[in-house]
């Protein structure tokens, strides 16, 4: 008979910030590392160590420890410092797909550098998996994973198996049954023997491949030094089970080639069952999650398509910038720091790269923007350029701040079409201009212009204008003149507001309708505000007993803002909530929240626009928006990375959870990237934000989507919660920054009606929302201090519009970048539905095509420029840019 195996995997998890800071982890690192280092240069019998699977803490160590590089390359260059695939270990729930792929470039060209990569999706403590990670990790060469977090029974039944993605994307699976599980092994011989037939009998049902792998370290632990004395002893005392140190890469080939008929999975791990995934924190520190969400957007949305459209019009793509600015956003993508589950000054910490991250991306944009606006011909003193960052044609409402001749301007382009506009505030900054910006003429290597002769007012305007059509991933210039005509007045009702698509109105009590005049339908009560207690900390909301829900709002003020081109309900309300726990045990209410709300409809706009901002007075409680419907659902439908999901909106194990000793509650509090939707037979409603990705379905009929707006949390972690007993999570540290009190919190939502779920609709709504149509002035009287003097070029040979490619299909474009490391484009995109694979055609180019994997690696030339994609599967298309 074959013996038991055991596997040994000395590693340590180093969190590079938790409730210390990265500075504090970096310092140690350095004691640390170098142990680890000189220990496994001297000992041939410690045969590996894994570094954690992050590359970034290595940056980190070797920026201090440069004259290190040589010895930790050759260490790793021989198998025994194992590092990457990872740049940070991320949360796969709460970052975007792009993150997560960003992540897995940088961290395993880190560790090529070094000498090589661990192939194995190993993330050790991550709160839980996307159902995507299989898809990623193929899409980087990976047949394995390796994780700890989100398993259950309802799910698996063993700890190793198969695990796909919808679209068929298949690793073989190592669940981790604790990254300590071998963490502080006794050294005493009797003491080794049992310890060692304590844990086989404990997991020899779970793991059946007759090797057991267990993992010697723990959170910031060193180098056990001992280890192979120790794992000696055990040989001796136990004679019939093999011991061995080993890699995760070695076990995990060793686990697939056993004779064991695996099971096999599709779907995400979000369980508490056998270990905490902290399934509500999406929401923790709001403020912050909404910073993640809204940079991760705006660099795959805006920022990377410009300065894609830049590169391709001969500009120069400034890689490393975005490196620095992804880095930044990584370094936050970490499973505590994204968690936000951190001590305050740790949450500082994040706070600043963000506002870096931020900084660093528009100004980029900024600059691409006005580099492609310099070259082209100047028609107009006041020209501009309007851009449409999506594959396919479109128009819409654009919302901008633009320089203006005239306090009343009409809006034209080439062939002399008018776009309808308006203009909503305006300021004149003649004088200031002219007197920062023709000291400049000369300066900005032009001494022949004439704007400052030519132009006699200059209005700074926030104006609204109806684009019309625009080609694909493309820039129009449209121009400005004096509008002699006057405008119509509109009436203005007092209480509600209408497009095409509806009419919303406010009632004396608070309550919202909206009337749906496509399907003549009435929505009583269909949006509203509602408070509950929470007992929880910075990773769990957690319901206390006798929790109270809280609803009433007095109006304050209504003001109606009305215009052709879109109409604004500016509501003002006072919640009165309790302070805390125990006021709301009480029955007592002492502060009032003011929560400022606008409505807004614009022309021929089927998404309702609602922009709220809560300004915090309470703690201990968690505020959301409920959008109230008539579909009783029977399932909720979310996007998630490259694609959708569809989830239970109940769950039985809620009623046994404590009697099978679960870990922690199940819970329909989920997470999505930027929609959810429920919908019956009849219509669908479905729910876009920019702000905290966590939504839950409820109400008696399960009719109801509340997305979370806020939480207050005055601890890092608490024991003994409702929701999950026994230990705290973290340590048990007060975090007056995560109560919220007196912050003000801007969340952004939109809500469309449809007739029925519609993946790839519902995916293109939200993209377009996300996306929306920008502008650009690069007037030349913008050469001061104030926006930087640049060359004025005297070859302006761009077009006066431009449309780079197309795409013809229902796919979602993801972003649209440079290569890394060489001079070709990269085109990503997915198809969102689950059921029907798509086929999609790249138009509007000459350049040669190529389907790459997502690490860029080519495949295969796309033959006429076409291919097929599954169901939820991403696609990267690479274009050659050396024809």
């Amino acid at each position: 008979m074959k013996k038991l195996k055991i596997g040994i995997i000395p590693h340590t998890h180093w969190d590079r910030e938790w409730y210390f800071t990265s500075s504090k982890s970096m310092i140690y690192s350095l004691h640390v590392f170098d142990e680890v280092i000189e220990y496994l240069e001297e000992n041939t019998k410690f045969k590996c160590f894994i570094l954690d699977g992050q590359t970034s803490i290595i940056e980190d160590y070797l920026l201090m420890r440069p004259n290190m590089e040589t010895r930790v390359k050759k260490l790793v260059k021989d198998n025994k410092i194992i590092t990457g695939p990872w740049y940070t270990q991320p949360d796969t729930l709460v970052v975007s797909g792009e993150s997560l792929i960003r992540n897995l470039l940088y961290g395993t060209r880190k560790a090529k550098e070094l000498g090589r990569t661990m192939k194995v999706g190993y993330l050790p403590d991550s709160f839980g998996m996307s159902e995507q990670m299989p898809q990623i990790y193929r899409g980087f060469g990976f047949k394995y994973a390796a994780f700890r977090r989100g398993i259950a029974d309802r799910l698996i039944r063993n700890r190793e198996f198969y695990w796909s993605s919808p679209n068929g994307d298949e690793v073989f699976v190592h669940n981790i049954y604790a990254y300590g599980s071998f963490g502080y092994p006794p050294e005493n011989s009797d003491e080794i023997k049992d310890s060692m037939i304590e844990i086989i009998d404990k997991l020899k049902d779970k793991y059946r491949t007759g090797l057991i792998l267990l993992f010697n370290g723990e959170d910031q632990k060193p180098i056990r030094k001992n280890l192979p004395h120790i794992i000696d002893k055990a040989k001796e005392v136990l004679p019939d089970v093999d011991f061995e140190i080993m890699s995760m890469e070695e076990g995990l080939i060793e686990l697939e080639k056993s004779h064991v008929d695996f099971e096999r999975y599709q779907g995400e791990f979000t369980f508490g069952q056998y270990s905490r995934t902290h399934k509500s924190i999406f929401s923790t520190r709001a403020d912050l999650k909404i910073m993640n969400n809204r940079i991760e957007n705006y660099l795959q949305n805006i920022a990377e398509p410009i300065s894609s459209l830049a590169y391709i019009l001969g500009f120069k793509y400034e890689e490393n910038v975005f490196e620095k600015v992804w880095k930044l956003m990584l370094d936050n993508s970490a499973h505590d720091s994204i968690g936000m589950c951190n001590s305050d000054e740790t949450n500082r910490y994040v706070k600043h790269r963000f506002i870096e991250a931020a900084n660093l991306s528009t100004s980029l944009t900024e600059l691409k923007l006005r580099e492609i606006s310099t070259k082209i011909p100047v028609k107009d003193n006041f020209q501009f350029q309007v851009y449409n960052l999506l594959p396919y044609e479109r128009g819409g409402l654009l919302e901008t701040q633009l320089f203006l001749p005239f306090k009343d301007v009409e809006i034209y382009d080439e062939e002399g079409n008018v776009y309808g506009s308006e203009i909503i505030s305006t300021e004149d900054v003649t004088e200031d201009i002219f007197k920062k910006s023709i000291r400049e003429i000369g300066v900005d290597n032009d001494s022949s212009t004439s704007w400052h002769k030519e132009i006699k007012n200059i209005y700074n305007s926030k104006i609204l204008i109806d684009i019309k059509t625009l080609r694909p991933m493309s820039y129009k210039t449209l121009y400005i003149r004096e509008n002699n005509k006057g405008k119509n007045t509109l009436a203005v009702n007092d209480n509600c507001i209408e497009n095409e698509y509806y009419t919303i109105s406010i009632n004396n009590n608070g309550t919202i309708d909206i009337f749906d005049k496509k399907r003549a339908k009435n929505y009583l009560d269909a949006v509203y505000f509602e408070d509950d207690g929470d007992e929880g900390d910075s990773y769990d909301y957690s319901e206390p007993i006798d929790n109270i829900y809280l609803r009433g709002v007095k109006v304050i003020d209504v003001e109606i803002e009305s215009n052709s081109l879109k109409n604004i309900m500016h509501i003002v309300f006072e919640m009165s909530l309790p302070y805390n726990l125990e006021e709301r045990s009480q029955g007592k209410v002492s502060v009032t929240n003011i929560i400022k709300m606008d409505i807004s409809l614009a022309k021929n706009d089927p998404n309702i626009g609602i922009d709220v901002k809560v300004l915090n007075k309470a703690i201990e409680h968690r505020l959301r928006l409920i959008v109230n419907t008539e579909i009783y659902a029977k399932c909720s439908y979310a996007d998630q990375q490259f694609g959708t999901i569809e989830r239970e909106v109940y769950l039985e194990e809620v009623e046994f959870w404590r009697d099978q000793g679960w870990d922690e509650k199940p819970r329909t509090i989920e997470p999505m990237q930027s929609f959810v939707s429920i919908a019956d037979d009849n219509l669908a409603v479905q729910v876009t934000t920019d702000s905290v990705r966590e939504y839950q379905i409820i109400g008696e009929k399960f009719n109801k989507i509340a997305m979370t707006i806020l939480r207050s949390t005055p601890f890092l972690g608490k024991e003994e919660l409702n929701d999950r007993p026994g230990r705290e999570s973290g340590t048990k540290a007060p975090t007056p920054d995560a109560e919220l009190m007196n912050e003000e919190i801007n969340a952004r939502y939109f809500i469309r009606y449809y007739d029925k779920y519609d993946a790839y609709k519902f995916a293109q709504n939200s993209k377009e929302i996300l996306t929306p149509i920008i502008a650009y002035q690069g007037s030349q009287f913008k050469n001061n201090t104030t926006y930087f003097v640049i060359t004025n070029p005297k070859d302006k040979n761009l077009p006066m519009a431009y449309s780079a490619f197309g795409i013809k299909g229902e796919a979602v474009l993801s972003t649209v970048k440079k290569a890394e490391g060489r001079d070709d484009l990269v085109i990503r995109l997915y198809n969102p539905d689950r059921i029907v694979n798509k086929n999609i055609a790249i138009t509007g180019t000459n350049k040669r095509l190529y389907e790459s994997r997502l690490d860029e690696k080519l495949i295969s030339k796309l033959d006429n420029n076409m291919m097929d994609i599954k169901t939820c599967e991403v696609k990267t298309i690479i274009c050659l840019q050396d024809d």
